[in-house]
């Protein structure tokens, strides 16, 4: 379902006042959705931990990845084979910095650009923290589908095309992501969770 659609549905609702008539399913899907982006969109202490590959033309790379998100700081640990470090970002509000394999630092206010500069390939850190919990990040929104269920099965958002295959219960009360696939460009990145934690309900 598109995100007009849902929009339209919602319209038709509350122009409807009290008339006695059946739900129609997208109407299920829809406050769904709606209810989807106000429980987790105000869930913001998470950890992911799981494996992240990048392909870039004939390029492969591999690393386990574990994030924590507490409120609006973050730090992510990207580890190589066998466990050898590759790279450390923490975000805080007066910025980011970022730690490579060779222990250089590198500092900026913009994380998604500091990756591309030092790493050499983008990863969207700033919409993933969103993305990852099957949500839409803060923005314009090109393209919006939605599974029966109401939650995303692609969206379309800042120039990356995200698809999801699969969810997986957290919890008693909600379903979150556990098999992601990312595309902007030449770009391709595959997300796979193993773990989540979350540290408490958002109220």
């Amino acid at each position: 379902m598109k995100i007009k659609g849902w929009l339209l549905m919602l319209a038709a609702l509350m122009l409807g006042g009290c008339a006695v008539q059946p739900p129609l399913p997208v109407d299920h899907q829809a406050q769904a959705w709606q209810t989807r982006m106000q429980q987790l969109g105000a869930q913001d202490d998470w950890v992911l931990t799981g494996r992240i590959a990048l392909f870039l033309e004939n390029e492969q790379w591999n690393a386990h990845l574990r994030w924590r998100q507490r409120g609006d700081d973050y730090d992510i640990q990207l580890l190589g084979p066998f466990g050898r470090h590759g790279a450390t970002l923490v975000g805080r509000a007066s910025g980011v910095t970022l730690r490579n394999a060779e222990g250089e630092v590198y500092q900026d206010q913009d994380v998604d650009q500091l990756v591309y500069q030092t790493l050499g390939w983008q990863l969207p850190v700033s919409g993933l923290r969103y993305w990852v919990l099957g949500i839409l990040a803060p923005g314009p929104v090109t393209d919006l589908t939605l599974d029966p269920l109401g939650r995303p099965q692609r969206l379309l958002q800042s120039g990356w095309d995200v698809g999801y295959d699969r969810y997986t219960e957290v919890g008693d009360t909600m379903t979150l992501p556990d098999r992601m696939r990312l595309t902007f460009d030449t770009i391709r990145v595959r997300l796979v969770v193993d773990d989540w934690q979350i540290n408490h309900d958002p109220t």
